[in-house]
């Protein structure tokens, strides 16, 4: 027994320095441009997988009473900290201030328009049901006329003010943003090269403050067909697992190329915003501890990371679920709650949160 522990030993303690240092270099992720290493993107990605191995390994050593517990020991400390973007327990505070506003925030995937169904009334619904002060859509699609389903959407969900954003001016797909307040002002963030993701923003008058809304989708990774049979174990090409790997990793890299100039040109946009007050709304398609969430969150306050509770995961496709879609907000701005659910027949869920302004705010 002694002999196979030895044995066992010999091979777990290599695993143990190689999970370390995995987790070290994941740790760096948010740090280093995707230009000089989208490797590093990837154990970012990795994260809390590596930090739950890490913890089995620590439980390991500590079983046996080794001095080799001290390795993975130290890794979860200095890890522990980053523990908080995936797992927080301090719950929603209650507000003194007479008055929150409630933002909402979700992909609706195109309303299921290439998933062969059509969920355009149950997203409204849900909307209405939320009772919210702002909502942000990502990857709104319209069969036909984009922007009579728009005003269709904002009959549906009672909202008062819209700002539709197509991507460009002859496609049916975009963002939009519905206020119960009065939209003072509108524009976007430009994303050079070619791309289906965009960023835009809406200022909006909210008792005597000014807020400026950012509705956000980064560079998708833009998954094929056959990288969901692939998934699913149902690969109908035959084309061999190692080549399909390599190629669904291609695009992954690429993906965190385009997605780092889309959060620089981001974090750029507002950090030179004349209006002090901001929430950062959207799909990010990047984990907490990635370059993305790393430039764009840079000075802001994340709403799970406030007010959330539990593990949290907003992406509910076939792949990995991970945090990819975020509410964030300038200093200036207190949050209160944050929830999330899978109400939405989507990929994605839906976001809210309430948070209250310097100045108490009045509704329209």
């Amino acid at each position: 027994m002694k002999m196979v522990l030895r044995i066992l030993n010999l091979i777990v303690f290599p695993a143990t320095l190689i999970t370390g240092l995995m987790l070290i270099l994941s740790m760096l992720a948010p740090y280093i441009h995707p230009s000089y290493s989208s490797w590093i993107q990837l154990l970012g990605l990795a994260f809390p997988i590596l930090f739950l191995v890490n913890l089995l390994w620590l439980i390991y050593w500590w079983i046996q009473l080794r001095m080799k517990l001290i390795f993975p020991l130290g890794i979860a400390i200095l890890c522990f900290f980053q523990t908080g973007k995936y797992l927080q327990f301090s719950g929603s505070t209650k507000s003194t201030e007479p008055a929150t506003i409630k933002i909402c925030s979700v992909n609706t995937q195109l309303f299921g328009a290439f998933q062969n169904r059509w969920f355009f009334d149950t997203v409204a619904n849900v909307l209405n049901s939320k009772n919210a002060d702002i909502i942000c859509l990502q990857e709104v699609y319209a069969r036909r006329n984009i922007d009579k389903m728009a005003a269709q959407l904002k009959e549906k969900t009672g909202f008062k003010y819209m700002q539709l954003f197509r991507l460009i001016p002859e496609r049916n797909y975009g963002m939009i943003i519905l206020s119960r307040y009065p939209i003072l002002g509108k524009g976007r963030v430009e994303f050079t090269g070619t791309t289906g993701n965009m960023a835009a923003y809406a200022d909006i008058q909210i008792g005597d403050e000014t807020v400026r809304i950012y509705n956000v989708h980064l560079q998708s990774i833009r998954f094929r067909k056959t990288d969901y049979d692939f998934v699913n174990g149902e690969d109908k090409e035959k084309v061999s697992n190692l080549e399909q790997g390599k190629g669904l990793l291609q695009r992954m890299r690429d993906a965190y190329g385009k997605r780092a100039e889309q959060s620089d040109a981001l974090a750029q946009h507002i950090k030179t915003s004349i209006v002090k007050n901001l929430l950062v709304c959207g799909d990010f398609n990047d984990v907490p501890l990635s370059y993305a969430y790393h430039t764009v969150c840079a000075g802001l306050k994340d709403a799970f990371c406030e007010t959330g509770t539990g593990l949290e995961r907003t992406y509910l496709g076939p792949f990995p679920s991970f945090r990819i879609d975020y509410l964030l907000a300038s200093p200036s701005i207190s949050f209160k709650s944050y929830n999330s659910s899978a109400e939405i027949p989507g990929d994605h869920k839906l976001l809210w949160a309430d948070f209250a302004l310097p100045k108490n705010p009045y509704k329209e």
